[in-house]
């Protein structure tokens, strides 16, 4: 009898983002949707690179599946993008601003004909849904990667029960802003993402 060797494992920041249109508020309509979902294409497309990410696949309604080295690489990417879609959102009218939110997790996931699997990718998912509107919430492996490395630590929310997952999980949300020194670079990004739109001082 031949027994298949397992699949081989790599240990991954795991991040499922997802974007809906603001609290309380429907998309106006179908093409209004769909060009906010691929302006916030481009964006996750333009900062993933700068931090080593890797987009694994297009969600459905506008959000994404991406994959890290190392947790502090995945929250470094959240905070640049959540700084980036607050700056965009003060720069158009209320129809046309974006909510987002996030979760990560850092554990062992199989890569197959380009997707990724395993029980990492299943956590990342269900902490994603977990999150408010506006937030990045990460798994207990992530914050400790991150820990002592923030400008604001991250926020300890107790332990969930996650659907399909055996054990509580313990939740974190990320509080801290963008760096200072990135400012400059994230407007320039804002400004090309919307083209000549003039985007207001100090935003």
């Amino acid at each position: 009898m031949v027994v298949e060797a397992p699949e081989p494992r790599k240990l991954s920041a795991i991040m499922f983002t997802d974007m809906e249109a603001p609290a309380g508020q429907r998309w106006r309509d179908d093409c209004l949707q769909q060009a906010l979902h691929d302006e916030h294409g481009r964006l996750v497309r333009d900062l993933l690179p700068r931090h080593g990410g890797r987009e694994v696949k297009r969600m459905e309604e506008g959000g994404f599946l991406l994959e890290f080295d190392a947790g502090l690489s995945a929250v470094s990417f959240a905070l640049e993008w959540r700084a980036a879609v607050d700056a965009r959102n003060r720069c158009v009218p209320g129809e046309r601003r974006m909510s987002v939110r996030a979760g990560a997790h850092l554990g062992l996931v199989v890569h197959r004909d380009g997707d990724v699997f395993g029980e990492g990718v299943n956590l990342a998912a269900r902490i994603e849904s977990l999150a408010r509107p506006g937030t990045v919430y990460v798994s207990e492996t992530v914050a400790a990667q991150v820990e002592g490395r923030l400008k604001a630590p991250p926020v300890r929310l107790g332990r969930n029960e996650l659907k399909n997952i055996k054990l509580p999980v313990a939740v974190f949300r990320i509080d801290a802003p963008v760096e200072p020194r990135g400012e400059g670079a994230l407007m320039a990004r804002v400004r090309s993402l919307l083209g000549r739109r003039r985007v207001p001082a100090g935003g």
